[in-house]
């Protein structure tokens, strides 16, 4: 069974290939000098399944093989592999060999070989050593995207910028891509940076449709359901148990309403706190289908 750190590597390594898929130019320029013009195809056929992650043809007739790696283990032999299979399927071909590390964690191997008969090495740059600005600044959402992984300064400016260019996207496309950007965001350990940003945008982004943070939000509305009991049982003691489970309840609304409009104002505030529980459960219901606090709290007949 798959356990959770190739669950994650997995993860990350489908989410930077989808990136790649456009050939990020402003990046490949910096990593190669060069554009590319294609992408190629490079399965070989195994008995043990060999791809490459990203080989490009470039700009002048050569091949740039691209490695993306989040962790620094057992890549010498790899890349000596994928050299040998590249070169044979493009031998008139100059092959170049670069991996770019996203990890979090320092680079440790030598990123080389050296063997009485063989001797072979390859570059490794991490991605930490571009500025985030030199990406941000492409027109491509792509190369935007993966300006997380790179150096920045201020954190909470760039995911913000990120966001809001993501936001511009029609409504599957920024699922798409806000999923991509939690996903990269974990390598940074960011994932709270980018809900907590995404939730002061709650018109534009639902966070409850999200797959990552789904998972996240049901968490902490299960816990805040379970304080609210706790504490609607404490204050039942002495109040009774009806008032306690109100204010329990209305605890909970408050806490989704917060999430999914911002800041809940004070008229608001007043109309849950005098609420009878059957209102509190119906204006619940609504808020994943309301447009805006006037729609929660809406008299329907």
């Amino acid at each position: 069974m798959e356990n959770q750190e190739e669950k994650n590597s997995s993860q990350y390594d489908t989410t930077l290939k989808d990136l790649f898929e456009k050939p990020p130019q402003r990046l490949l320029q910096m990593l190669i000098g060069r554009e590319a013009v294609q992408l190629l195809p490079v399965e070989f056929a195994s008995t043990q399944k060999r791809i490459p992650d990203l080989v490009f043809l470039l700009e002048d007739d050569s091949i740039f093989h691209l490695e993306l790696q989040s962790s620094s283990e057992g890549m010498d032999w790899r890349m000596l592999m994928y050299y040998s299979l590249i070169r044979q399927r493009y031998p008139s071909r100059v092959l170049v060999q670069r991996v770019l590390y996203v990890g979090l964690e320092k680079w440790n191997p030598t990123s080389a070989i050296e063997e009485p008969s063989l001797s072979f090495r390859y570059e490794v740059i991490d991605i930490r050593s571009i500025d985030c600005r030199q990406l941000m600044d492409s027109p491509s959402l792509e190369e935007n995207i993966l300006a997380i992984l790179c150096r920045i300064d201020n954190q909470r400016e760039v995911i913000q910028e990120i966001l809001y260019r993501i936001s511009d996207l029609p409504i599957k496309a920024r699922a798409d891509a806000l999923t991509k950007l939690v996903i990269l965001a974990k390598l940074r350990r960011l994932e709270m940076v980018v809900k907590t940003e995404a939730e002061t945008m709650s018109l534009t982004f639902n966070l409850m449709e999200n797959d990552v943070f789904r998972p996240m939000i049901l968490k902490e509305l299960r816990e805040a359901e379970r304080v609210g009991e706790l504490r609607g049982e404490q204050r039942g003691e002495l109040r009774g148990e009806q008032r306690g489970e109100q204010r329990g309840e209305a605890k909970i609304l408050t806490r989704q309403l917060q999430r999914r409009f911002g800041i809940v104002p004070d008229w608001a505030s007043e109309k849950i706190t005098k609420a009878e529980p059957s209102s509190l459960e119906e204006w619940s219901l609504r808020i994943f289908e309301a447009q805006s606090l006037d729609d929660v709290f809406s008299d329907r007949t």
